[in-house]
């Protein structure tokens, strides 16, 4: 199998090596994705997809070895390896990694009712995070033809913190013609500068309460627990809700895709936790990460920070809970700790990686969040896989820490949806299907509001 060859495949950056050191056997570093179909699945045809697969992205072909002090591991092609010795035939989602073959598995589940099957796919997030992952995943699909056009079609640009919207289209039309020009360009002037420096405080604030936070002992108190954390998960996902539903939500109540969905998973967890008496904390705390590729970066490699969110569970009605979740989430995507923390650790563990610290220091930096959420886009039309459509498709995250919940929020054929894993404990029972089962009606409550303030508007 003869394989591509980028600097990127062929030694572990500092962020490959962070995602290596902070695993173990109870904290999977891991990155999934659930696909069901309708009927069994030709073996010969999903062979020749893994080999083209390992052919496009060499790190589902190698291995991690050779790390020096002062050296990161090289991607090593193992001995007499090919890619259907990771196609499994079991479902032992929460089996840590044979680390003689490369980080990732194909499990292939059948049994399911009538001729239905089912993929799961699971890899390292050393390999890659999610963007890459879910990229390098549908290269296998009948999504890979236009998504090969559309790269080439996306011009390269440098992120560039975004500026503030304009008012112009809030005045009224005939008073900016009754108003001199001058005096329109000055109210613009002095509306982008109070929204440049709303966005500073914002993210100012935010980036030094995270500092102070990672300082001090783990402090909430919800999904905790005192044992050794479980090694045996839960995975659940959510019905589905239609897009266009969301963006209604969104012309009531303002905010993005994230800011609603978070909104609604927080009142989710909140729920849970009241329902089990067993609530102790005000906010809920998440790990959002952030992209931080270039428009046309499609590489499967790990390009990726992130910062903690803080999301009230205190009894807010649903337009001040969104307005505080936009203003948390402001703070994260305009953070500049995101791109220190990136450049720290490719510095530390890139150059340095004999120098990681003890074990106690990843426990309590992984214990301080409830959980981690992530939305991963998904294709807007049904795709195939081996010649058969993709029924269903999910993904999850890794966990963050013990008793913590890992949520991914995943767009298919106009339809969004959540997949959750988490611990299997007495303390937390059921958690990971819980928030799953209650993420549409939460949702349904938020959606009849917003459809009886449109109906207020047209009376």
């Amino acid at each position: 199998m003869k394989l591509e060859q980028k600097d990127s495949d062929q030694q572990l950056d500092g962020l490959d090596t962070l995602f290596l050191k902070c695993e173990h056997s109870r904290r999977l570093m891991t990155v999934s994705s659930l696909w069901t179909f309708e009927h069994c699945l030709d073996a010969k045809k999903v062979y020749g997809i893994l080999d083209r697969l390992c052919q496009a992205y060499p790190r589902f072909a190698r291995v991690p070895r050779h790390e020096s002090f002062l050296e990161t591991a090289h991607w090593t092609v193992p001995m007499g390896w090919s890619p259907e010795d990771n196609l499994v035939l079991h479902t032992l989602i929460a089996q840590p990694f044979d680390y003689t073959k490369p980080l990732w598995e194909l499990h292939a589940i059948s049994g399911l009712q009538g001729e239905q099957c089912a993929l799961f796919w699971k890899a390292h997030h050393s390999i890659s995070d999610g963007q890459g992952f879910i990229r390098a995943l549908l290269s296998t699909t009948s999504l890979d033809d236009s998504l090969k056009q559309l790269e080439t079609k996306i011009p390269h640009r440098h992120h560039k913190r975004k500026k503030s919207s304009s008012i112009n289209k809030k005045i009224p039309k005939p008073i900016r013609d009754m108003v001199p020009n001058y005096i329109t360009a000055f109210i613009l002037w002095v509306w982008d500068f109070l929204y440049q420096a709303r966005l500073l405080w914002i993210s100012f604030y935010h980036d030094f309460y995270c500092s102070i936070v990672s300082g001090f002992p783990a402090t909430r108190k919800d999904l905790n627990y005192h044992e050794l954390q479980s090694f045996e998960k839960e995975m659940a996902w959510s019905e589905d809700i239609r897009m266009q539903d969301i963006s209604l939500v969104r012309q009531v109540f303002g905010g993005t895709l994230n800011d609603v969905m978070l909104t609604v998973i927080t009142r989710c967890v909140k729920h849970y936790l009241e329902n089990n008496s067993i609530r102790h904390d005000d906010y809920l705390n998440f790990i959002i990460p952030i992209s931080l590729r270039e428009s046309n970066d499609w590489s499967c490699r790990n390009v990726v920070s992130g910062s903690w969110g803080f999301f009230s569970m205190k009894d807010l009605d649903t337009k001040h809970l969104i307005n505080q979740v936009r203003t948390e989430m402001l703070g994260i995507k305009n953070s500049y700790m995101t791109r220190i923390l990136y450049d720290c650790v490719g510095l530390v563990w890139g150059h340095a990686p004999g120098l990681t610290p003890p074990a106690s220091v990843y426990n309590h930096i992984c214990d301080i969040s409830h959980g981690v959420f992530t939305n991963v886009p998904g294709p807007t039309q049904p795709i195939t896989f081996a010649g058969q459509q993709i029924q269903e498709y999910r993904t999850f995250p890794p966990q963050s820490g013990k008793g913590s919940i890992g949520i991914a929020l995943v767009s298919y054929n106009g339809n969004v949806s959540i997949g959750a894993i988490a611990d299997v404990h007495r303390k937390y029972p059921g958690l990971a299907d819980g928030v799953c089962g209650r993420f549409k009606d939460e949702f349904k409550f938020i959606l009849d509001e917003a459809k009886m303030e449109l109906s207020k508007k047209e009376y």
